[in-house]
């Protein structure tokens, strides 16, 4: 894989020109990351570095389909680890951390291993935390709950995803279903960070190509939101912007089915930059919509913000234009618009930029929000729903009827 010809993170100063002062950030991720083709094969020692009694957390079948299942357990065994299964099946609610804890307890455990894709990971994160942690996953998560916060460490982590995409691997956050409510809630803190990230290329590229599509959609969707939020940095840019190019390119691959080792490679890659992006830098109106779009309306998270992207885009720019025309997010946006289109296009505007993602969304065959389930009568719950969280972050306070606007234009198209 080649990143050689993707563009600096900013233009160079001229000679004369002063240096630049940093803005104050911090910045926090996973401690120990591998990367690469086989790297599967290096989870069982780094488990076994970590505690004796493993957790296992996985899907329902794709382990044993794969036949990774008996090469992980053989792993594990060769090195002394002993083992309890814990499978989740879809998006992790409340009831799926609580269970998932009281399995770690009830089997001595005192490392978990995750590996799945990000509903899996995010089950794993709050397992391990709850299973150190008095009370139930309520007491916990943000907004709905008790409001208490996690102060025992959980149990080490070793995080394996199986899809490009959210980038849990590597953030502070488990995302959970709060299913009366009808809302996703996060239970986060700086002790849930996995302690080791292994991003395995060659397990990404078995994923379904609708799997693969969401996934890759999400993580273009953090690398673009991360790039343009109110928290953006120096050390999440020199990530993004050469994410966003890996992602975008690894997209067309797939949705013209052309998708290569170094393809995978290349998406893969990007999606662990978005996932330390969104962990350090924040969001945006995307995230900030799809929170209650899977709520409400059970909207799978990938593709609705495969479906918001162009058209929230598109209004930030508008807003940006209108109401402040000097802020550095628009002079990103207009970035964003050098990544992706071609150097000799007559228009590289940032509104042909939100074209080029609805375009790629459609070959990828991402059908519309009315596709899902969505309809207006919808619109009024998602909008009210969608202030909290990521939505802070976006770079401009966008308005209800600007938010509808992005809504209605998602519907059908």
């Amino acid at each position: 894989m080649s990143v050689r010809n993707t563009p600096p993170c900013s233009p160079s100063p001229g000679p004369d020109a002063p240096p630049r002062v940093p803005v104050k950030f911090s910045f926090r991720t996973t401690p120990e990351i591998h990367f690469g083709a086989g790297s599967l094969a290096e989870a069982p020692a780094a488990v076994a570095r970590l505690g004796r009694r493993c957790l296992l957390v996985s899907g329902r079948f794709s382990l044993e389909r794969s036949g990774k299942l008996a090469q992980i357990e053989d792993g594990l065994r060769a090195q002394g680890v002993a083992l309890s299964r814990y499978r989740v099946d879809g998006e992790p609610d409340l009831v799926v951390a609580d269970e998932g804890a009281r399995v770690a307890r009830e089997g001595g455990c005192d490392v978990v291993l995750a590996i799945g894709g990000g509903s899996v990971i995010d089950a794993a994160k709050a397992a391990a935390a709850l299973a150190t942690n008095e009370g139930a996953a309520i007491d916990y998560v943000e907004a709905v709950g008790a409001g208490k916060s996690i102060t025992r460490a959980p149990l080490p982590l070793v995080a394996v995803p199986t899809t490009a995409g959210s980038g849990s691997e590597v953030t502070k956050n488990s995302v959970l279903r709060v299913p009366e409510l009808r809302v996703k809630r996060s239970i986060r803190s700086d002790l849930m960070v996995p302690r080791v990230a292994i991003v395995d290329p060659a397990l990404i590229a078995t994923a379904p190509r609708s799997v693969a599509a969401s996934s890759g959609l999400d993580a273009l969707t953090h690398l673009v939101e991360a790039y343009l939020s109110k928290g953006a940095q120096p050390m999440t840019d020199v990530l993004v912007v050469p994410g966003i190019t890996l992602a975008y390119r690894a997209l067309g691959a797939l949705a013209e089915d052309r998708a290569t080792d170094e393809s995978h490679e290349a998406m893969a890659l990007a999606a662990l930059w978005g996932g330390i992006a969104l962990a350090n830098a924040g969001l945006g109106a995307v995230h900030g919509l799809v929170a209650p779009l899977g709520g409400f309306c059970g909207v799978p998270h990938g593709a609705g913000c495969g479906c918001l992207l162009p058209a929230t885009f598109a209004t930030n720019v508008a807003a940006l234009r209108a109401r402040a025309p000097a802020h550095p997010a628009l002079a990103r946006a207009h970035e964003v618009a050098d990544l992706l289109l071609p150097r000799d296009a007559p228009d590289r505007s940032p509104e042909r930029a939100a074209d080029a993602f609805r375009a790629l969304r459609d070959k990828l065959g991402v059908p519309p929000l009315r596709g899902y389930g969505v309809g207006e009568a919808d619109l009024a719950s998602i909008i009210a729903g969608s202030r909290a969280g990521s939505m802070r972050s976006n770079p401009i306070e966008l308005t209800d009827d600007e938010l509808e606007g992005i809504l209605r234009r998602t519907l059908d198209g």
